[in-house]
């Protein structure tokens, strides 16, 4: 099969698909990237028959596909497929499930009804939202200024899903976060504490003798 080649876009397809007999409902390629439609679509065909075995609904999953990847998400029913297609492995991967559920929104709030619907019937009501949603999260990364190989790999459709390594990371930097603010407050509580009491301390001595000298002079008069 060809290596896979994209124009100057960070997100050249997105597409939903009924899993039940692989039919695909509406698709967006970038107008640079036309000369891989027919190869996408049938890639995407392919995702969209094995989806029903390979994911759970509510799942989802992200495949390397030469420079790029092809991110996936089933929907809560196991009904319907999403995907888009990421020119570049340096996506970030949490953006393209963003922009996925983003798609979903779209499509559930159509009033069609997805589980008759023919090939293609919702590409006329969703072309400009699509188009529109793949502009939005094509701001959030500039596959210019991103390094990669200039050879496409070959075409792996199997491949496993890339590690969430970012979110991890995120939440173990904000749990180091919070155990810094907690150690902060400590060190200035028990400073207040050591404060007031040596200050109470003498305020008291203080107190102290001026009332043992109030006393004194009662019994000197």
């Amino acid at each position: 099969m060809q290596n896979q080649t994209w124009g100057g876009s960070s997100l050249p397809f997105l597409a939903v698909g009924r899993v039940k007999d692989s039919v695909t409902l509406a698709y967006y390629i970038d107008p640079e990237s036309v000369e891989q439609q027919e190869q996408t679509q049938e890639v995407f065909q392919k995702l969209l028959k094995a989806s029903s075995q390979k994911l759970a609904a509510g799942q989802r999953t992200r495949l390397q596909w030469n420079n790029g990847s092809v991110c996936c998400l089933m929907d809560e029913q196991a009904r319907l497929l999403y995907c888009v297609v990421t020119s570049l492995l340096t996506y970030p991967e949490r953006q393209a499930y963003q922009l996925l559920y983003d798609f979903r929104g779209l499509v559930e709030r159509d009033d069609a009804n997805l589980d008759e619907a023919e090939k293609h019937a919702l590409n006329e009501k969703l072309a400009d939202q699509m188009r529109d949603l793949v502009k939005k999260y094509e701001g959030f990364q500039d596959p210019s200024k991103l390094s990669s190989t200039n050879t496409p790999s070959v075409m792996d459709t199997s491949s496993a899903p890339l590690h969430h390594q970012d979110e991890r990371d995120l939440r173990q930097a904000e749990s180091k976060k919070w155990i810094f603010v907690a150690l902060l407050v400590l060190v200035i509580v028990l400073f207040l504490m050591w404060l007031f009491g040596v200050f109470g301390g003498t305020k008291k001595e203080e107190t102290e003798e001026t009332t043992a000298a109030l006393t004194l002079k009662a019994i000197l008069m």
